[in-house]
């Protein structure tokens, strides 16, 4: 950005706060909001460490907030959550994606990249054969024009939940898909195995959900010092 133009900026915040008689403390809470809004996340000065997650209980309140929505609301967030698909890949899935006998979902990236499939729960292909009904090809879920979603307009509906459930953190889809990927880490699953669930190509990428989180350092440390 030119100089000029960030210092037109500043002279309009700096009008904002004195107009609006903003204590320190108070325009604080104002850019932090504001950019919440905007979408703009703090650099990760961690070092690493697990990437941010919904709880089990924000889980629980996500999808009950998308199910009273609505059924198709529901489910769509629900396949985000369970499969950890990539929201480019998830607004792109066919009816014939869908293998109810093998308990797969089948998902393409990007045009030219390597399709993979993704194991799903018999519950969740249950409600996906109920949405698909006598459908055999199509995009699984279309939108009121009869194409596929956006990933915009994805992006919009998962914040717009998240904020029917009282959820505080910024939720987006690819928290949905930290969320499901430490649940298995979690549990127990092998990290080649989620490797391959996630579509990641580096192993590194896969090595952030098993790292300790510093609650779990506490506790070993305290067990063993007792």
């Amino acid at each position: 950005m030119p100089d000029h133009d960030r210092q037109a900026d500043i002279r309009k915040v700096a009008k904002i706060l004195r107009d609006g008689n903003y204590s320190y403390d108070q325009s604080a809470d104002l850019f932090k909001k504001a950019r919440r809004e905007v979408g703009l996340s703090p650099p990760d000065r961690s070092g690493g460490g697990s990437p941010e997650r919904l709880s089990s209980e924000e889980q629980e309140a996500f999808l009950d907030a998308a199910y009273n929505r609505d059924g198709r609301t529901g489910l769509m967030m629900k396949v985000l959550l369970e499969t950890g698909a990539r929201v480019s890949a998830f607004v792109k899935i066919r009816v014939e994606d869908i293998s109810f006998r093998d308990l797969e979902i089948r998902l393409r990236e990007t045009k030219g990249d390597k399709p993979r499939d993704v194991p799903i729960l018999s519950s969740l292909a249950n409600e996906l054969r109920l949405h698909v009904g006598d459908r055999e090809t199509g995009w699984l879920f279309r939108s009121r024009q009869g194409g596929h979603y956006s990933r915009r307009r994805i992006q919009q509906i998962v914040k717009s939940v998240a904020e029917d459930a009282g959820i505080q953190k910024r939720v987006y889809p690819h928290l949905l898909r930290h969320t499901v990927a430490q649940r298995l880490a979690d549990e127990g699953m092998r990290e080649e195995l989620l490797q391959q669930f996630l579509g990641h190509e580096a192993p590194e990428t896969t090595q952030r959900y098993y790292e300790p989180r510093r609650a779990d350092v506490k506790e070993a440390y305290e067990d063993a010092m007792s």
